[in-house]
């Protein structure tokens, strides 16, 4: 066996280059491609017809993963706008009643307007279901 010689292993180590991923070793000779067309603002889609065209078959998702992780692209967050809730009611634990904590949860009943007319109730979830009986009957 040899010894230990640690000049070697810093020169080993001056010499280390990280692998890149399996996946992305398809796309590297095409690395300029991207760049170029990512300048002009090409979407992932078209830049991945493109390159299946011309013999470079690939996705939409590995083209966005390589652009995220070989390019250092800042990923946008999603534009999804946060589900609204209604709003309940704040009654502390214990001034609320078994009865109190009961109808918190239930449905409002309708109310009537100035002309007397029922109005529909404010809805908390559930499908939109129509009431027969709330509709007016159309003249003909």
């Amino acid at each position: 066996m040899s010894s230990f010689d640690p000049a070697a292993v810093r020169k080993a180590v001056e010499e280390f280059t990280p692998r890149c991923p399996q996946k992305f070793q398809d796309l590297l000779p095409a690395k300029d491609v991207i760049v170029e067309l990512r300048q002009k603002r090409a979407s992932y889609r078209s830049i991945a017809d493109l390159l299946t065209q011309h013999c470079l078959p690939t996705s939409k998702t590995a083209i966005a993963m390589f652009c995220h992780q070989v390019l250092s692209e800042n990923v946008r967050p999603r534009k999804r706008p946060g589900r609204r809730r209604p709003a309940v009611p704040a009654v502390s634990s214990d001034e609320a009643t078994p009865s109190q904590a009961a109808d918190a949860h239930q449905p409002l009943e309708p109310s009537a307007n100035l002309n007397g007319d029922e109005t529909q109730p404010t809805r908390i979830r559930g499908p939109r279901i129509a009431q027969v009986r709330m509709l007016k009957p159309q003249s003909t």
